[in-house]
């Protein structure tokens, strides 16, 4: 079914309510697994429950007032999130402190709250007495599921428009604290449209990616705007036992699911011959992978892993967004399989593009296209000192419907409305590395990660992948590279995760492997247990954060 654009989402739910009716719009694992107990919200209920959750708000709060989604994974949030839009209310999802042990996370939650002037916290009812015990000072906290359907009599459609605030999209802080990216209606339209235009139609689309999340919401927004079937799960209900997304593909013959890189390396590593055996992924016909850096060897692990199971390597689907572009940017051809290069090494850190021939070697990175730009999308690959278009390696600058309006109650002008030395602009400067080749997007990390060693330019991603080839005692996906000032100079130091067995003399290796690969010394390596290197909800590594935690040994 196309993609369905009208002055605002709610208006998209009222006419799928009216001419979808009692079909399916959502269904969700409550344990992850096929067999299990699954919760059915179709059109029409979803329509009911908004307005009667609409209506509930509008008498506590008015149009444009924000309001805190604070959820476990379940049709709640999604039942929550569209009963703000038909009250006019802009939601701001975050992720939910852990009652267990809500002091983690809990400071992320407050900043949030303060910086977005939240007045409203919308949870479920057997955490709301929780919440009210830690949610900020003149937050009020409300229970979505506890709203009587038959307030939806007394809803009033809000005056809301295209450009009125759909959401403020918090970021991973990845790199920082985070921000609230303000994204209006028509900019969510416009991003749909994107996608449908570069990913093809979705028959059904499965996700387990927490919806809080911008690439999680994604799946949900688009479910919605393109009618298709939409099944999920909890992010926990996949970390634990992986092929339960396989298997929900496999089960509901799903056309389009993905996520990070890290998903697919998990499912390698832990889905098991028995539960490989019964899988049929014949009909993922779109397996798109971004949120962080594609790695053509995980691309080509899991096509191994799973042919047998008619998975298609030309599926993949690499592709680059950013929350600050509302979602999707840049995407391969669909159908086509992924398309990798060498390039040399040493080059890229200089700033320059040259395709490496020889098919060994160190001096050479392997790197995967992330496709065109959308046809409403202007991508630049700009020198940001020079502010100045560059054929070498620099900063990624976007252009088109789909780039927000900027960070709540922030200026600015400097991220989203950037202009060249020319005058031409503006622009929304994403702080990535790129470069375009052969007319596709190729990304090199993150500017704010870049390590400088001797007026050289280090990527930590290749540093972090040698780390992970130095020893098997070491993780895959949990480990760090950053650098620190220290005795006048910049240091490189590794932090990473083991199974127990590193010592000595793996510090050892390491560093010598950075020696030889990276021509670099390595200041200084620290082992930590698993889980202790911090992630964002995406899964990226939050280098900042380990920077910000790290304490020079003497």
């Amino acid at each position: 079914m196309p993609i369905l654009v009208r002055e605002t989402l709610v208006d998209v739910v009222q006419d799928r309510a009216v001419t979808l009716g009692d079909e399916v719009f959502l269904r969700y694992l409550v344990s992850g697994d096929v067999s299990g107990p699954i919760d059915h919200l179709s059109y029409a209920e979803l329509a009911r429950r908004a307005k009667a959750v609409g209506a509930a708000l509008q008498a506590q709060g008015e149009v444009g007032d924000r309001a805190l989604l604070l959820f476990p994974s379940g049709l709640e949030f999604v039942t929550a999130f569209f009963g703000c839009l038909f009250a006019g209310i802009i939601p701001v999802p975050a992720y939910p402190p852990d009652l267990a042990k809500p002091e983690r996370g809990l400071a992320k939650l407050h900043k949030i709250a303060t910086d977005c002037g939240a007045r409203l916290a919308l949870t479920t009812s057997d955490f709301l007495g929780a919440l009210e015990h830690i949610a900020p000072a003149g937050v009020r906290c409300l229970a979505s599921d506890a709203c009587d359907s038959a307030l939806g009599a007394s809803w009033q459609p809000p005056a809301i428009t295209r450009e009125t605030v759909a959401l403020l999209q918090y970021t991973s802080g990845s790199t920082g604290a985070p921000k609230g990216v303000v994204l209006r209606h028509r900019q969510i339209f416009a991003n749909e449209l994107s996608i449908d235009a570069g990913m093809g139609p979705v028959k059904t689309l499965v996700g387990w990616l927490p919806v809080f999340h911008d690439m999680g919401l994604g799946n949900v927004l688009q479910g919605m705007c393109a009618a298709s079937g939409l099944v999920l799960m909890s992010p926990l209900a996949f970390l634990k036992r992986p092929a339960r997304w396989l298997e929900a593909i496999s089960h509901y013959r799903a056309t389009t699911s993905g996520g990070p890189n890290f998903a697919y390396d998990l499912c390698v590593r832990r889905v098991t011959d028995e539960e490989r055996a019964p899988l049929d992924l014949r009909s993922w016909e779109v397996a798109f992978c971004g949120a962080e850096q594609v790695r053509d060897v995980t691309l080509q692990r899991f096509s191994a892993a799973f042919e047998a199971q008619g998975f298609s390597r030309s599926a993949f689907y690499p592709c680059y967004g950013l929350a600050e572009a509302t979602l999707f940017v840049t995407g391969v051809q669909r159908g086509s399989a992924p398309k990798n290069r060498a390039f040399r090494t040493s080059a890229l850190d200089r700033g320059e593009v040259i395709v490496e021939t020889s098919e060994a070697g160190d001096d050479r990175r392997v790197l995967v296209s992330c496709g065109r730009p959308s046809p409403t999308e202007e991508v630049r690959i700009v020198d940001p000192e020079r502010r100045t278009p560059t054929p070498g390696v620099g900063e990624i600058w976007v252009r088109g419907p789909g780039v927000a309006s900027g960070y709540w109650g922030r200026d600015d002008d400097g991220v989203f409305g950037a202009r060249l030395a020319d005058g031409d602009g503006p622009f929304l400067r994403t702080g990535d590395l790129g470069f375009l080749h052969e007319g596709e997007l190729y990304v090199a990390g993150r500017r704010k990660d870049m390590i400088i060693l001797s007026g050289r330019n280090l990527f930590p991603q290749d540093l972090e992948a040698t780390v992970e080839a130095a020893s098997p005692s070491i993780r895959k996906g949990c480990c760090a590279a950053f650098s620190i000032d220290h005795d006048g100079g910049e240091r490189l130091v590794i932090v990473a995760e083991h199974d127990g067995t590193a010592g000595p003399d793996v510090a050892r290796a390491i560093k010598q492997a950075i020696f030889e690969h990276h021509q670099a010394p390595t200041f200084d390596v620290v082992f930590v247990d698993k889980g202790a290197i911090p992630k964002t909800s995406s899964g990226k590594l939050e280098r900042y954060a380990c920077r910000q935690a790290y304490a020079p040994r003497s």
